[in-house]
């Protein structure tokens, strides 16, 4: 198909970077009078999670991916500024630079800004948004569905991954599952790491990129 080595470009041009499942409380009712949670004695309650805390952006913090299958799928990205709950990444993939800005809540995170050839370093954080993709969003659970606005769909599908990279194991990440009609992309995020691999797929074409090195600030 055509349009698959175009496709495979721009995801990797575009490509994001940023789960554990953390806290848990036991209860000490041994009998729950009627009415109460159906939960059984002692089981684990699981806090909610913030989407933001998957996507760690503080200004230095970067991270570096190994890729496979494809000359664009390695690539490193760099955050350059933030401001309020916004934040601009750096990326390159040794063929192009681009800008990305996102914007994090509890709830959510959103890249609401993309500019492709960007070798200036100017910031773009106040500039009008041109985008409105939701990267993740809660609640962070198994079946979580959304709409993409480059009409494709995301679902969580697994809420405890486990990674072996050369960064090391990642267990407990959010898996997300994008697909439009060319193709099917997984994501997997570490909470306090943001994006650990992503995995593209269209027809017998494989691309990979995994993370190899990281620094949060």
């Amino acid at each position: 198909m055509k349009k698959i080595p175009v496709l495979i470009r721009a995801f990797f041009v575009i490509v994001l970077v940023a789960a554990a499942l953390t806290g848990c409380s036991k209860s000490n009712v041994q009998t729950p009078p009627p009415g109460s949670s159906d939960k059984a004695p002692g089981a684990q309650v699981q806090p909610a999670q913030k989407a933001g805390n998957y996507f760690p952006l503080t200004v230095g913090s970067s991270w570096q991916y190994l890729g496979e299958g494809n000359e664009y799928a390695s690539f490193n990205r760099l955050v350059l500024f933030t401001k309020g709950n916004r934040a601009q990444v750096k990326s390159d993939n040794g063929g192009t630079v681009s800008a990305m800005v996102f914007e994090t809540t509890d709830t959510a995170v959103t890249r609401v800004y993309m500019k492709g050839e960007e070798y200036g370093g100017a910031n773009f954080l106040d500039a009008e948004p041109n985008e409105n993709i939701i990267i993740l969003k809660t609640p962070l659970e198994t079946g979580t569905k959304w709409e993409d606005s480059n009409g494709g769909t995301r679902e969580i599908v697994d809420v405890n991954a486990a990674l072996d990279t050369p960064a090391g194991r990642f267990e407990n990440c959010v898996k997300v599952k994008i697909t439009d009609q060319y193709s099917t992309i997984y994501e997997y995020y570490k909470e306090g790491v943001g994006l650990v691999r992503s995995e593209f797929l269209s027809g017998d074409t494989s691309v990979t990129s995994t993370l190899e090195k990281y620094n949060i600030k």
